[in-house]
């Protein structure tokens, strides 16, 4: 073995000797002759790429479109979910409710005149209440149990047109998306905020005049196909807190906290329809 690494530091040294007489020799390269490293020219071409960002849509042309819808259909599905906690005295009692809301309405912005159908259905039970509501000049008309009811409040017909889907996009156009999707059909997103949502959150949450309603999370989506408004989605969070006083039940405090969310699909545009108010 001790042979083998003389011979191989031998080598080493060999090569190491040749390598020092080699820069040393005083080799000079002749005048007039240019290595080749130095007659290569390197010529740097910068090339320039143009990025065109996708034009995003027409919010102008898409507003113009929906002003002109006079009278529409259409369907809607709304999920409400809610954790009810009912105090009383020293105790308390908590449950789910979940209620699925479906409606059908037609929708006329020149006579300022409607009719809404609306199913509402308790689950898991399954237990179905129907309502029906007709407004006439801005007046609205509520179906209950012993028959049609004028409705007092005079705001109760701005809540119908302000939050129908054309409504909606009639405000919200005007403002920048979110965000903007195109696959096909064009979705616009919003994030709306507490305040304008809360009218609409009061209806389906307030228990009584001195309930106090919270809303979070507002998102509105409005779809569009063919530069036409087919249909959206609205979803929120909220929470409510109400003290009652009842005669019969006695004082008690209710607080709420749950989710809205609703589809809608628009069926026709511009097709007249009849509207008449009912027999009060």
């Amino acid at each position: 073995m001790k042979r083998y690494a003389v011979l191989f530091i031998a080598i080493l040294l060999i090569g190491l000797v040749a390598g020092c007489l080699g820069r040393n020799s005083g080799e000079t390269t002749p005048s007039g002759t240019t290595s080749s490293a130095t007659q290569s020219i390197t010529k740097k071409v910068e090339t320039t790429t143009t990025t065109q960002t996708p034009k995003g849509p027409d919010l102008d042309e898409l507003l113009k479109t929906v002003n002109s819808i006079r009278q529409f259909t259409y369907t809607s599905n709304a999920t409400l979910r809610m954790l009810v906690t009912i105090e009383q005295g020293n105790t308390s009692e908590t449950d789910n409710v979940t209620l699925n809301v479906l409606e059908n309405g037609y929708m006329d912005y020149e006579s300022w005149s409607a009719w809404i159908n609306s199913t509402t259905v308790s689950l898991p039970d399954g237990a179905k209440t129907n309502m029906s509501r007709i407004v006439v000049d801005n007046i609205t008309y509520i179906q209950s149990i012993v028959g049609w009811v004028k409705a007092e409040d005079t705001g109760a017909s701005e809540i119908v047109w302000r939050y129908s889907i054309v409504g909606l996009a009639k405000e919200y156009l005007g403002e920048k998306p979110s965000s903007v999707e195109n696959n096909g059909t064009l979705k616009l997103v919003y994030h709306i905020p507490d305040y304008r949502l809360r009218p609409f959150a009061t209806v389906y949450f307030a228990t009584s005049s001195e309930t106090v309603v919270n809303v979070e999370d507002g998102r509105l989506e409005l779809y569009f196909r063919d530069g036409q408004l087919v249909g959206g989605r609205l979803s929120f969070s909220v929470s409510s807190e109400t003290d009652v006083n009842d005669p019969t039940l006695g004082e008690m405090k209710i607080t709420q906290n749950g989710t809205w969310d609703e589809t809608f699909k628009i069926t026709s545009i511009n097709e007249k329809k009849a509207v008449k108010a009912p027999s009060t």
